[in-house]
């Protein structure tokens, strides 16, 4: 007799977030790949920052949208390896093992030092604020900025996960398969290099910016209103 393989809490996640991105991104019957896959990566970069525990992704006191480099958030990326060697917990291991599975090849794959040496390069950039460097073409850019994405779908990502509770990494890991999921099901719209470059550039950029906070967007609503005549 055969018996159909359980699906875990992990897998489950990671499919029910695809899911509802793919419908809050919807308009008028459509998606733009480049704002879902951008918003998948997005998540997933916060959810390693989660994971690393070098400091709390829901409330710190760095400036939101700057820039803060962690060892142990390129630990959970790749392990410091490359796409072939990185390890299967990784995101780019998950990516890397997925991503085979549904037709996608070596030459698909960009090289990881130039991921990790573009946005080193590229950061700093005033009109950057909220995004992360991107290699691909302008026209391929997503229209959603990546920090306030991450901040907007809050609710729903820890609505979906509260069957894994608090646990940050598999919380990380169910991020990177929707990721997965998003790439896997987009296959045949984009370049499949751009695609993957935007994912995995999006993700480290975003492991790497400190997100927006509570209290940082009440302080923004209170400096943006308007004042009494």
């Amino acid at each position: 007799m055969f018996w159909n393989k359980k699906t875990s809490p992990v897998e489950e996640c990671g499919q029910a977030l695809y899911a509802g991105l793919a419908q809050a991104l919807t308009q008028n019957g459509r998606i733009r790949v480049e704002d879902l896959i951008s918003a998948s990566a997005a998540i997933t970069g916060e959810a390693i920052i989660g994971a690393a525990k070098d400091f709390n992704p829901r409330q710190h006191d760095y400036t939101p949208g700057s820039r803060v480099l962690s060892q142990k958030a390129n630990e959970l990326f790749c392990g410091d390896r490359d796409f072939y060697e990185a390890p299967a917990d990784s995101v780019v291991g998950i990516l890397r093992d997925k991503l085979n599975k549904c037709g996608f090849t070596a030459a698909d794959f960009p090289e990881l030092k130039e991921v990790f040496t573009y946005f080193v390069a590229n950061i700093g950039k005033a009109e950057d604020w909220g995004k992360v460097p991107l290699s691909i073409p302008k026209d391929n850019h997503p229209f959603r900025m990546p920090l306030r994405v991450v901040y907007e779908t809050r609710p729903m990502v820890d609505k979906i996960f509260a069957q894994l509770g608090d646990d940050q990494n598999q919380r990380f890991k169910a991020a990177s398969l929707a990721l997965a999921e998003a790439l896997c099901k987009t296959r045949d719209v984009l370049v499949r290099r751009l695609a993957i470059t935007l994912a995995l550039e999006t993700v480290n950029g975003m492991a790497k910016t400190a997100p927006m906070t509570d209290a940082a967007m009440e302080k923004l609503k209170v400096q943006q209103k308007p004042s009494a005549p």
